[in-house]
């Protein structure tokens, strides 16, 4: 008799830009045989079904695919962009609803996937290993930032030895606050750790406490630590001894399926492919592309400023405004003889991968600065908080394939001016489109067969599979 296809369980951290990465490795897995449970909260599990079924489900997926919502422990219409209640609350609440999942007691009837035999958690969700070590299941951490941030993090109690950092993860005075993980490495801004740019020093605190002993959590228990990146992409962390051995897997994405084989996994979805159908309409290398993630923050002022920035440059411009944004955005402002667009989502791979798109104005994301490498596209920096700012650094000053946004005078106030003048000197720079080629193969090449993205996993699924 056949043994069962191994069963791997995979829990995300409940953002967009941590499900979409994990979604991707999912289908990896379920291209290997596998059979998947993919276990969002229940408030994010309902925004991806309900996105997941408009569209077709590659065949002989969906029956090996299985989508499932577990309660995070917060009261409906509680702030789940409050990170530390919602950490605080997950902590407690995951735990024996997963015990149930692994047990196999909580599969519908039939749906023949058996046991768990392997998981894959987020490394911010690294507390829910205890139930894989019990099991002596093979487990795996998944980081979906850089491996420049992940070995920050779990180098952290190196910085507080060398003063870099205070024991709650405050930067300590240093010479233009520059500090390097190794003499060879590039140095960085601890004012722009991880943690240090929430506006709020309680939560910066709580956060760092929770992603210092996440990260260790996940060095000790799982049996590989993966990173969504690749390593040419960053061969200063891979050249050093670091705490942990993180493997590269990256990048996880889209670009080798058909939109019809795209893994679900948003949490928005466009009406109509408005975005792609504006897109058509434009010549090549014409269109701005705006887009500040999931949880970036604006004020009416500033949200009028770009506006205004997009309608004074004269160039055709594609903008997702998520609903909450929306209606800051004046009234006086309309995208007038069909120049410019304003969505609430957009397939932002597939837009990036249009001929049309010239640039992208970004919050630097990791998910967003890799897909944007991939396709090519320039990029112009405007982080907000967490990793933003070290990704940031990596794109204007390692990478050179962007540029940054910068305030307009003293009030932190970014203008009309200022906007139209960041558009023509990102458009008009020929080296950073030859660099971003060079990078562009880069990533080809590490997804390809001989690559070492997909080496790596390789590797992983083989880890899986004892």
């Amino acid at each position: 008799m056949a043994s069962a296809a191994p069963h791997a369980l995979l829990l995300p951290y409940p953002a967009q830009g941590h499900v979409i990465p994990f979604m991707e490795l999912a289908h990896r897995l379920l291209d290997s045989g596998f059979a998947v449970t993919f276990v969002n909260t229940e408030f994010n599990h309902r925004r991806v079904v309900d996105v997941a079924a408009a569209g077709a489900s590659p065949s002989g997926i969906g029956s090996r695919l299985r989508l499932v919502g577990v309660a995070d422990g917060m009261e409906e219409g509680e702030d789940r962009d409050n990170l530390v209640r919602l950490n605080a609350a997950m902590q407690e609440a995951l735990p024996p609803q997963l015990e149930v999942l692994l047990e196999g007691s909580g599969s519908s009837s039939g749906d023949g996937l058996g046991k768990v035999t392997c998981v894959v958690v987020d490394v911010g969700m690294s507390w829910a290993l205890d139930g894989a070590k019990r099991r002596s299941l093979p487990a795996a951490a998944l980081w979906a930032a850089s491996a420049a941030v992940l070995a920050v993090i779990t180098g952290a109690k190196k910085l507080i030895r060398d003063g870099v950092i205070d024991d709650d993860g405050a930067p300590i005075k240093l010479e233009n606050n520059s500090f390097q993980l190794a003499e060879s490495m590039t140095p960085m801004d601890a004012t722009f750790l991880a943690w240090n740019w929430m506006g709020n020093r309680d939560a910066e605190r709580l956060v760092f406490h929770y992603l210092t002993n996440t990260a260790s959590t996940a060095v000790a228990k799982s049996d590989v630590l993966l990173c969504n990146t690749f390593a040419d992409l960053e061969p200063d962390i891979f050249a050093q001894h670091s705490p942990a051995r993180i493997l590269p897997i990256g990048p996880l994405r889209t670009w080798k399926r058909s939109t019809a084989e795209a893994p679900v996994g948003h949490f928005w979805h466009a009406e109509d492919h408005a975005s792609l159908s504006f897109l058509d309409a434009h010549p090549h290398g014409s269109v701005v592309y705006v887009a500040f993630g999931s949880l970036t923050v604006m004020s009416s002022e500033q949200l009028e400023q770009l506006a205004l920035g997009l309608e004074v440059s004269g160039r055709p411009f594609l903008w997702v405004v998520r609903p909450g944004l929306a209606g800051k955005l004046p009234t006086s402002f309309v995208a007038t003889n069909g120049r410019g667009k304003i969505v609430r989502w957009a397939p932002q791979d597939q837009v990036l991968a249009h001929p049309a798109v010239g640039c992208f104005l970004t919050h630097c994301g990791w998910n967003s600065t890799l897909e944007s490498i991939c396709n090519g596209v320039p990029m112009l920096c405007w982080p907000y908080f967490t990793d933003q700012f070290t990704n940031q650094t990596y794109i204007c000053d390692i990478w050179r394939v962007g540029l940054r946004v910068t305030p307009t005078g003293s009030k932190e106030m970014v203008n009309v001016k200022r906007i139209t003048e960041m558009f023509d000197s990102l458009l008009g720079n020929s080296g950073i489109k030859e660099r971003l080629k060079s990078l562009k193969a880069m990533a080809e090449k590490s997804m390809s067969v001989e690559g070492q993205s997909f080496k790596n996993l390789d590797t992983l699924i083989k880890v899986l599979r004892k």
